[in-house]
């Protein structure tokens, strides 16, 4: 089951309310049904691959409007074969796209706005429908965060992103494939977005998944720098070492100060050391306390003298 589903079926194990479950069909059948004029009658079908969902939207309709309900369920052949189930609602469909807001009768309309009325918890629960109904977010597995939810017409997208705003999320819009698209990129407002909606424990498995992705990529950044720097220090060793044994092949070694000669050895003995290795060994070794920018300046002497006679 994807991550997309896990947080589709955790908010509708959700309690609601009369009241919020009300606005959960609104979102959910409001972006969701296939609507049917026939002889000047209103019918309406919605559906779902998943079961789990349509039940629970069969549940709401049935404690709402105690409305007889046709469940067909269709076997798909492609893909992966899933099934579809389809609730069709043929009787008093004018009365519940009324009372749900969706559909207005006398413009022969979707009715995009919610009742100005509806408290935060009804809002939230009206996102939530719609999210259930046409929304997607990527596991945090990836590293794309991706949160969506797509609609058929501008104004619906529109819609969606300015009763957004009232909650804090700047929505994109894009169009892709004739459909607009909503969407969140960032792993904070994805993360938020899923409390909005009470998907707690989806939020809980997003944030885990993701700090220990994050933990694992900042370690091998990490282990990257380090042997990049080892890398760097085995080159810088390897040239310094060429230089000195230039300089004592060409008698020029001696006209180096002492403290030179005595960091040039200790360079010959040991190429692959870092500065502060070269520091501490002069130090344990000979008593000789000079600090690694102290040891750098005296091999920027080695490679002066070096290339004033390399020919």
């Amino acid at each position: 089951m994807s991550f997309a589903m896990e947080v589709k079926e955790e908010i509708i194990k959700k309690e609601f309310d009369q009241m919020c479950q009300k606005a959960f069909l609104a979102g959910f059948v409001k972006y969701n049904m296939i609507l049917i004029i026939s002889n000047n009658f209103f019918n309406f079908e919605v559906s779902s691959i998943n079961n789990a969902i349509i039940r629970t939207i069969y549940t709401f309709l049935k404690n709402l409007y105690q409305v007889n309900i046709e469940i067909i369920i269709v076997q798909n052949t492609k893909l992966k074969k899933n099934k579809t189930f389809i609730l069709r609602i043929k009787e008093w469909s004018t009365e519940i796209l009324k009372d749900l807001h969706i559909f207005d009768y006398d413009l022969n309309q979707k009715i995009i706005a919610i009742p100005p009325e509806w408290n935060e918890r009804q809002q939230r629960a009206y996102i939530a429908g719609i999210f259930v109904a046409c929304g997607s977010v990527n596991s945090p597995e990836t590293s794309n965060y991706h949160l969506e939810v797509q609609f058929n017409d501008e104004d619906s997208a529109q819609y969606f992103r300015k009763l957004l705003h009232k909650f804090h999320f700047l929505f994109k819009i894009i169009v892709r494939h004739n459909r607009y698209v909503c969407y969140l990129k960032r792993s904070l407002l994805v993360s938020d977005f899923l409390k909005l909606i009470d998907a707690i424990n989806s939020v809980l498995t997003f944030e885990n998944t993701r700090i220990s992705r994050d933990m694992v990529n900042s370690i091998n950044r990490l282990n990257n720098i380090e042997i990049s720097n080892q890398q760097k220090t085995l080159k810088a060793g390897g040239e310094k070492v060429i230089m000195i044994n230039y300089l004592i092949n060409h008698n020029l070694f001696d006209e180096l100060n002492e403290n030179t000669k005595k960091v040039a050895l200790l360079r010959i003995t040991h190429p692959n050391a870092s500065l502060q290795d070269l520091s501490t060994l002069l130090e344990n070794k000979i008593g000789l306390e000079i600090s690694k920018s102290g040891i750098n300046h005296l091999f920027r002497e080695i490679k002066k003298k070096y290339y004033e006679n390399i020919k």
